[in-house]
């Protein structure tokens, strides 16, 4: 079982990264409106945890999800390491996400991705893009050297792949963390 403080650090760390990750993505928009690139304000992107409320928005699209996100609850009380994600856009959740890092903490999997399934939505084709730079925060500070997707649905690999992922020499989707 963790010890109390190694759970209240790691929650620390997770939320320092959500931090890290709206400001990150405050300065994509920036310098996506210098280039004319902006399509939609990234301002209104939100970053939390999977809880409660995120869980009771998940419930409207649960009938076409692809996994069951309710385990995520017994999952994070398990795991003290894990990072889990709720990417929103104003007040509609738009993406989920669980990691967790192995014991070395030099690999952390990306254990589910999930987009909301079916309508449009404000942030449709940018759920990954948006989970990498928080995963990513995640990973630099608890020190990381790899980013994993575990068994990576066969028509999201090239989304993977133009976000920088490739193939190991041991078939596993990864991708190096670049420490500052």
């Amino acid at each position: 079982m963790p010890k109390k403080r190694d759970s209240l650090r790691y929650q620390l760390y997770r939320s320092k990264a959500l931090r890290l990750a709206s400001a990150s993505t405050h300065q994509w928009y920036e310098s996506l409106k210098q280039t004319g690139n902006e399509e939609i304000d990234l301002t209104n992107v939100r970053f939390e945890t999977i809880n409660a409320h995120a869980l009771a928005a998940y419930q409207d699209w649960r009938e076409d999800s692809h996994f069951s996100w309710d385990e995520v609850t017994g999952w994070k009380a398990s795991e003290p390491m894990a990072f889990d994600l709720s990417i929103w856009y104003g007040n509609e959740l738009c993406g989920l996400c669980f990691a967790n890092p192995n014991q070395s903490r030099l690999r952390i999997k990306i254990i589910r991705l999930e987009g909301k399934p079916g309508k449009l939505h404000p942030l449709k084709s940018r759920i990954a893009s948006l989970t990498m730079i928080a995963v990513d925060h995640y990973a630099r500070i608890i020190g990381s050297q790899w980013i994993e997707i575990q068994e990576p649905a066969p028509g999201a690999i090239s989304i993977y792949r133009d976000l920088g992922f490739e193939f190991d020499s041991r078939g596993r989707l990864v991708i190096a963390v670049e420490n500052e």
